[in-house]
C-alpha cells in the first residue's frame, strides 16, 4: 500500500508539471506590445485566475484523483471548465473594450432620441 501511495504522489507531481507547462504554452510570447494597459505577459485578471488554478483548483483536483471514480470524472469536467474560462479571460484581455456608440446599443440610443 505504501508503494501505491508513492506512485500516486509521483503521478500527482508529474501531472502538476504537465499542467504548468501547458499553462505556459498558452501564454502569449514575451514582447506582445501593449494591450489594455498590459505590456507583454498576461493581464492581472489572468494572473489572478492562474493563482486560483494553482492553489484551490489544483488541491481540489489532487483530492478528487485520490477519491477516484465519479468524483475524479466530475473533477476533470470542472478542470476543463476552468481551462475554458482561462482561455476566455486571456482572449478578452487581448482586445480593446468597444465604444458605447458601436453596434446595437448605439442604434437603440439613437432611436430613443428621435422619438
Amino acid at each position: 500500500m505504501a508503494n501505491m501511495q508513492g506512485l500516486v504522489e509521483r503521478l500527482e507531481r508529474a501531472v502538476s508539471r504537465l499542467e504548468s507547462l501547458s499553462a505556459e504554452s498558452h501564454r502569449p510570447p514575451g514582447d506582445c506590445g501593449e494591450v489594455n494597459g498590459v505590456i507583454g505577459g498576461v493581464a492581472p485578471s489572468v494572473e489572478a485566475f492562474d493563482k486560483l488554478m494553482d492553489s484551490m483548483v489544483a488541491e481540489f483536483l489532487k483530492n478528487s484523483r485520490i477519491l477516484a471514480g465519479d468524483v475524479e470524472t466530475h473533477a476533470e469536467m470542472v478542470h476543463s471548465a476552468f481551462q475554458a474560462q482561462r482561455a476566455f479571460l486571456l482572449m478578452a484581455s487581448q482586445y480593446q473594450q468597444p465604444h458605447e456608440t458601436w453596434g446595437f446599443t448605439g442604434d437603440l440610443h439613437a432611436g430613443e432620441r428621435t422619438q
